[in-house]
């Protein structure tokens, strides 16, 4: 358990360091898109200068600084969301480098934070991965069960998560603990993990793909959800 705690300790701390490291590489981009927009006196005793021109500041309807902020919106949405989705792809693509070591932890340990009822309630309203993923597991009696199976990354999950966690397994299982209808597995099992910020227990083969890829995960999720305050922001600001 000690490993497995040092692992969501560290990724909480790395994480904190590279969302304001994310932060800085995009305002650094927009600060430089600024210099474009130099504001040119366009209205009477108007007194902002370079320094206070700030990316979410109110400005006159005409005001240059407001074209900056216009076409900051544009940059987000187009150049710099583009360049993070490749990135992304290639960081996934590294995933086939690796292949499933058979240890039954995602067939035995699937988790949510929704209970069995939730599940099969937004697969009536449409939800695909409900749908599916009620398809293929139930639910334990209670999280004793998976708690015997493997204590530490249940315990691991439940601080993750900080709350009740719902435990579920797949009922074709053999007694050898592999599938007894690999061949015909969903697209869920084929492509767990999806993500590399998924908690993975040591055992797991893509383990290796998730350390290799973390921090460069850690980056571009930062990156997207910075991106995408800073779009809400302007859209509200551009618009006024």
């Amino acid at each position: 358990m000690e490993e497995l705690q040092k692992d969501l300790i560290r990724t909480k701390e790395v994480y904190r360091t590279v969302f304001e490291q994310a932060k800085i590489a995009i305002d650094t981009k927009l600060g430089i898109l600024k210099k474009s927009f130099i504001c040119g006196k366009c209205i009477e005793n108007c007194s902002i200068d370079f320094a206070q021109a700030e990316l979410f500041k109110k400005f006159p309807k005409n005001c240059t600084y407001k074209l900056w902020q216009k076409r900051a919106l544009v940059e987000l949405k187009g150049q710099i969301s583009k360049d993070i989705y490749e990135k992304i792809q290639q960081m996934n693509a590294r995933r086939n480098d690796y292949k499933c070591a058979r240890c039954s932890s995602c067939c035995n340990m699937a988790s949510s934070e929704f209970t069995y009822a939730q599940l099969k309630e937004k697969a009536k309203n449409g939800d695909r991965f409900a749908k599916e993923f009620t398809s293929i597991f139930v639910p334990y009696e209670s999280n004793d069960i998976p708690r015997k199976i493997y204590p530490e990354y249940v315990e691991l999950l439940e601080e993750k998560f900080e709350g009740e966690i719902q435990f579920y397994h797949c009922p074709k299982l053999g007694e050898d603990g592999l599938c007894t209808d690999y061949e015909n597995r969903p697209s869920i099992c084929r492509s767990f993990p999806d993500n590399p910020l998924a908690a993975l227990p040591p055992k797991c083969g893509f383990r290796h793909w998730k350390d290799e890829v973390e921090i460069t995960a850690l980056l571009l999720h930062a990156m997207v959800e910075i991106v995408g305050f800073y779009i809400q922001q302007l859209e509200k600001i551009t618009s006024e």
